[in-house]
């Protein structure tokens, strides 16, 4: 980044997400070791990005506002491709539904509460595009599996939502017979 900031202010809008993570960490570096001139061109650019960012997303909420359950579901798939680990977390879900975490996670062969982590992990990752998580009931902060997963207390034991199990579907993933 240099000191044109003009030249980068413009550039936000084409930036790709990596580019735009990037401006924001050379400006917040600045902010915190640069010139009086950096650190007033780093603030410059944070407000612009930021700004370019709020726009974006307000679009994408206006977007998503019409869409139903399993078009939410379709759509964040779709714009963020699950991963092949991903597809294996919703695929054992779907198997064993009323499973607990370690249950779960000892169906795909992995070690103590993998799939949990894993799975709400999915799930903020494309919270944008779905829904906001619920609070969690045992801790402070989200319960990101609760956006896709029903989880009935007090055994834990977790269940996909109908809606989105019917999204799956549609995205060529069901319950193996």
């Amino acid at each position: 980044m240099t000191l044109n900031i003009d030249k980068h202010v413009a550039s936000i809008r084409s930036a790709t997400s990596e580019s735009r993570a990037q401006m924001r960490s050379n400006a917040n570096r600045w902010l915190g070791s640069g010139t009086d001139l950096q650190r007033e061109a780093a603030q410059r650019l944070i407000a612009a990005l930021d700004q370019q960012e709020w726009g974006e997303r307000s679009a994408l909420i206006g977007e998503l506002r019409g869409l139903d359950t399993a078009e939410r579901v379709i759509r964040a798939f779709t714009v963020r491709p699950m991963s092949e680990t991903e597809a294996k977390l919703i695929q054992v879900l779907l198997d064993h539904p009323g499973s607990t975490s370690a249950a779960l996670t000892h169906a795909l062969g992995w070690k103590a509460q993998s799939w949990h982590l894993h799975f709400g992990t999915m799930c903020a990752n494309r919270a944008v595009y779905l829904w906001p998580a619920p609070d969690a009931e045992h801790r402070d902060g989200k319960f990101y599996s609760g956006i896709l997963a029903d989880l009935k207390e007090p055994e834990n034991l977790f269940t996909m939502k109908p809606d989105v199990e019917a999204a799956f579907a549609r995205l060529g993933l069901r319950k193996r017979a």
